[in-house]
């Protein structure tokens, strides 16, 4: 008995300690991830340094006018290539993923003309890569220092999960706990309509136009990696794409992802099968990063920011980014370069074109 209320004295104890710190947030700029302003100087540092490999485009803006970057990396050689797709940090809190994306595209573009699969992977394809699609979100989380709600880490500016607002079709079956929902106010909450978010209509927009034929979105945390359910039209070339992720992509990594299949009925509404379904691209979230004991700490067990994001994200990035490069390679050898045929091609109706 004396054992019992000793540990509930101390878990009150270390509740209370992570109350009162979550009234005094750490500064965000004494931790290893940068200020979105100096991310986007480092994507741009990235470009002068290297012209020739690498270009950036605003393939649209946030609801508040932030500009979303895409950065297009190829090789050398012939004008119209095959294309694949790295994004991040769609969810505002995940500051982790964009700093992964931004380490693939200094691998890419620093690796070509020295690395082998990177050159080789460049002459054969364009990468493009959108290393932060909720601007509004990450500058929101910023100025709080990270001290946030569940639902306002993950939304855009207008109080919306932009994972769950992605055109769908209704699938029968049990929802997931994190399933979408129609409640303002959710932490998933899907939005009025399919890309009433601009930061989703500008990425649909986007993954219409250039018919993509593998995708990786950046998340975190959890060292898995998310594999939607393959529809039936084209099901043999989305598999085979997909088996990318059951372990040449972990032969590549330190810390090894386990691959976690996700029922349809359980993630309407989300990028991967909107992708996949609609656009015919393979699709994969990757979590980046997995807790540690540092949660164990007051000041970070009660800080959102802490929560989603690891201290030492240069870890991750060496675990992931040289093993995601090696996954387009891969992805592309497999699709032979083209999209597969979607199984709800309405899915792609439901986007309006855009002239970029």
């Amino acid at each position: 008995m004396t054992l019992w209320l000793a540990a509930l004295v101390a878990i009150g104890v270390w509740a209370a300690a992570g109350l009162l710190a979550s009234f005094f947030p750490p500064d965000l700029s004494r931790t290893p991830y940068p200020s979105p302003e100096d991310a986007e100087r480092e994507m741009d540092d990235l470009v002068r340094t290297h012209p020739r490999r690498i270009r950036v485009e605003s393939i649209g803006c946030s609801r508040e006018g932030r500009p979303i970057r895409a950065f297009r990396l190829r090789g050398d050689g012939v004008e119209r290539r095959p294309r694949l797709l790295v994004t991040a940090q769609i969810h505002a809190v995940e500051y982790v993923g964009g700093y992964v994306a931004r380490r693939v595209a200094r691998l890419l573009a620093e690796g070509y003309g020295h690395d082998p699969e990177t050159t080789g992977l460049l002459d054969a394809a364009e990468v493009v890569v959108v290393p932060l699609l909720n601007p509004d979100g990450a500058e929101r989380i910023w100025r709080a220092r990270g001290r946030t709600r569940l639902g306002w880490a993950r939304f855009t500016q207008g109080g919306v999960d932009p994972n769950r607002n992605f055109p769908f079709v209704p699938v029968a079956g049990k929802p997931a706990w994190n399933s979408g929902r129609d409640a303002p106010g959710s932490a998933y909450y899907r939005g009025p309509h399919p890309l009433s978010e601009p930061e989703c209509l500008a990425l649909a927009q986007l993954a219409r136009r250039e018919g993509f034929c593998g995708a990786v979105n950046f998340h975190s945390f959890g060292c898995v990696v998310y594999l939607p359910e393959v529809p039936g039209v084209d099901r043999e070339k989305a598999q085979r794409a997909l088996r990318t992720f059951h372990g040449p992509f972990q032969s590549r990594q330190g810390c090894a992802y386990r691959p976690v299949p996700e029922r349809s009925a359980a993630i309407v509404g989300q990028l991967d099968p909107f992708l996949l379904h609609g656009l015919g691209t393979p699709s994969v979230t990757i979590e980046v990063s997995r807790p540690g004991w540092q949660l164990l700490w007051p000041r970070r067990s009660f800080h959102v920011f802490s929560i989603a994001n690891p201290p030492d994200p240069e870890r991750w990035a060496e675990n992931d980014a040289a093993a995601t490069i090696h996954a387009l390679a891969e992805m592309l050898a497999r699709t032979q370069g083209t999209p597969c045929v979607p199984a709800h091609p309405e899915l792609a109706d439901a986007v309006p074109a855009s002239g970029t």
